[in-house]
């Protein structure tokens, strides 16, 4: 068996939408049928919301507690970091508003990640974000009764949201490259359908079932070629 630790946010829990403010996780429907075809004893630490800052403090602690640590980590973070306070831009748009995680610590804290596991001789995969429908999520946003009219002057436009996220994507993937990781492309398995809308959930940013059935298959696509 090949020991591999899950790093991440809700995409990699499974989450996606059942009702209003309830997610249920559709990940034991996939996750073990990957581990008994590969032969993988698989942890998952994916923690709902989690910040790639949250996930490096787990990391930090988990490679000190264990003296053998796993073979594999999977990482998987972006998706909140990118996020705003979206009460806040509602009611001041004129005002600077940062991400919760800028850009050059987002970089910089997943290259930390990837230098710890290497120093335990632990094998980083990295993986790309799968794409998010923006005027969904900007629906979902205002659904409490934030102002949209506002929130949208900020932005300038809807799309604006799918470009901050599109932009944390693409950092993972110019990491990886730059530093000779393995990487799992998610978008593009995405990108590359032509029903990408129904791949997406209700809230706008969680895949739906069949996103996450696309992302196993990006997951078994990979995993077949490196075990040949």
């Amino acid at each position: 068996m090949i020991d591999v630790v899950i790093y991440g946010d809700s995409i990699m829990k499974g989450a996606t939408p059942e009702g209003e403010n309830r997610y249920r996780s559709v990940m034991p429907r996939f996750l073990p049928r990957l581990a008994e075809k590969y032969g993988l004893a698989v942890t998952n630490k994916a923690r709902f919301g989690s910040t790639i800052d949250r996930g490096y403090a787990q990391l930090q602690k988990d490679l000190n507690e264990q003296a053998a640590p796993y073979r594999c980590a999977l990482v998987e973070y972006g998706g909140n970091d990118c996020d705003f306070d979206w009460a806040a831009i509602a009611e001041a748009p004129a005002a600077e508003h940062l991400p919760r995680t800028s850009m050059a610590a987002f970089q910089d804290t997943l290259e930390a990640m990837a230098d710890g596991l290497q120093k335990k001789d632990v094998k980083p995969l990295l993986m790309t974000l799968p794409p998010i429908h923006a005027e969904r999520y900007l629906s979902f946003i205002c659904r409490g009764g934030l102002n949209r009219v506002n929130i949208l002057k900020w932005l300038g436009e809807a799309q604006m949201i799918y470009r901050f996220q599109e932009m944390y994507s693409s950092a993972v993937l110019k990491v990886a490259l730059r530093r000779g990781l393995p990487l799992v492309d998610v978008r593009s398995y995405f990108l590359d359908k032509h029903n990408y809308a129904a791949l997406i959930s209700e809230d706008g940013i969680h895949p739906s079932e069949e996103g996450y059935s696309l992302i196993h298959t990006a997951f078994d696509e990979y995993l077949r070629l490196q075990m040949a």
